[in-house]
């Protein structure tokens, strides 16, 4: 046997240190995409993954995904009723995604799939259930058109018309399911290591600077998966190509929440992860290693998330009656224009295709929670101005103005 490259020493230190970032024994998925090596090199050298962490004195036992200790069964249900009531009806896995405190393969793994623990609290069942196969297959083709490419399983979970779910249950495995759709299957072991890491020099130099695992998987031609099945770790993938490995988890918890924020009040509601992954400046990646779920971090950016978000279901309760009437009437009024930049609504629109905004100088919650207080006393002329999507973003930040007059 040829000598190690990193000794049992080495591969610990880097264990504990990644650890120490973490706040937490990483999980294997969150090791394989961002720690030192790969989780695989962990089992190989210390018989298995809880074997390296204990060899390592960190915590081991029944973890969650994302590496946290286990969740009872009553508390797995207790989180889905609450979501449940939150959201007004039975939730899909990818609406517990973004409001539930736990991980929906967690659900999966302790109830034998997400309909049984639906089944559980006295649920009916999702009608993903039920879907016909030439259902199943015309979404997956839409879906495939619309990224330009056959999606990943985890693609499919997060932002496809359907989870993969219903596809496993119909057609036996995802790959087959692609098969019965039409769609190419890329195998890692068919792709050499010379186009892989071509195609990851390719990227890089299309982007500007060293792509992450997401950044691959929206624009490669092959998916993260693939680097990873083949070299490890995202990371590995990145060192054999020669570059720096990628530390987007090392974004500060600030710089998350503040994100957030701004996206909420850009959008005017809590942001969904689909949200964030099309508009946001970080994917979801960050936030789930950092808080734990979708939900936690909504709370944290926003105390009153639970409350704000019952609110913005119906448009009618947080901006009041006539809202559409009245915005109009205050880009009228502001010459059609941000009255902090000078942007015009068609270069607005040109630009992010999206109308101005109109800002509510005292946020519309502080009316809404006011029992001596109505919404529509919050869009009084003088509390409303026209902004552009950027002026918006920064007046956030600034004090609230008083209403004058």
């Amino acid at each position: 046997m040829g000598k190690k490259l990193y000794s049992d020493e080495e591969l610990l230190n880097r264990l504990q240190e990644f650890a120490s970032e973490l706040g937490r024994p990483p999980s294997q998925n969150e090791m394989n995409e961002s720690g030192p090596h790969a989780a695989k090199t962990y089992a190989d050298r210390f018989g298995s993954w809880n074997g390296a962490l204990k060899t390592a004195d960190l915590e081991t036992g029944t973890n969650e995904p994302d590496g946290r200790p286990a969740t009872s069964k009553a508390d797995l249900l207790a989180d889905l009723k609450s979501v449940a009531k939150i959201v007004g009806e039975t939730p899909s896995e990818r609406i517990y995604r973004d409001h539930g405190k736990y991980s929906v393969k967690t659900y999966c793994k302790r109830f034998g799939g997400w309909n049984s623990a639906l089944r559980a609290v006295g649920m009916e069942p999702n009608v993903e259930l039920n879907l016909s196969e030439e259902t199943l297959i015309t979404a997956l083709q839409e879906f495939a058109e619309e990224l330009g490419r056959p999606p990943t399983t985890d693609e499919m979970d997060q932002d496809g018309p359907y989870t993969t779910g219903p596809y496993k249950r119909a057609f036996g495995n995802w790959n087959q399911a692609l098969r019965r759709a039409g769609l190419e299957i890329y195998y890692a072991r068919n792709v050499s290591e010379e186009s892989l890491l071509s195609e990851l020099t390719r990227l890089s130099e299309e982007l500007e600077h060293v792509p992450c695992k997401e950044e691959m998987r929206d624009q490669g031609k092959w998916s993260g998966s693939v680097y990873q099945a083949r070299f490890g770790s995202w990371n590995e993938a990145l060192a054999a190509a020669g570059f720096e490995p990628n530390t987007r988890w090392r974004i500060p918890r600030e710089d998350l929440l503040t994100e957030l924020r701004e996206l909420a009040g850009e959008l005017g509601h809590p942001p969904t992860t689909s949200e964030m992954l099309e508009h946001g400046k970080y994917t979801t990646q960050p936030y789930w290693r950092v808080f734990g779920s979708w939900r936690t971090a909504l709370q944290a950016a926003d105390p009153d998330y639970l409350e704000n978000y019952r609110q913005s279901d119906t448009e009618s309760i947080p901006f009041g009656s006539n809202w559409p009437q009245i915005r109009e009437e205050i880009i009228t009024r502001d010459n059609e224009s941000c009255l902090r930049c000078g942007m015009d609504r068609g270069t607005h629109r040109d630009q992010f295709d999206r109308d101005l905004p109109v800002h509510h100088r005292i946020p519309r919650r502080r009316f809404y929670n006011n029992p001596d207080r109505s919404v529509d006393d919050a869009n009084v002329p003088s509390n409303l101005l026209t902004l552009c999507i950027p002026c918006h973003r920064r007046l956030e930040r600034l004090p609230v103005q008083p209403i004058i007059g």
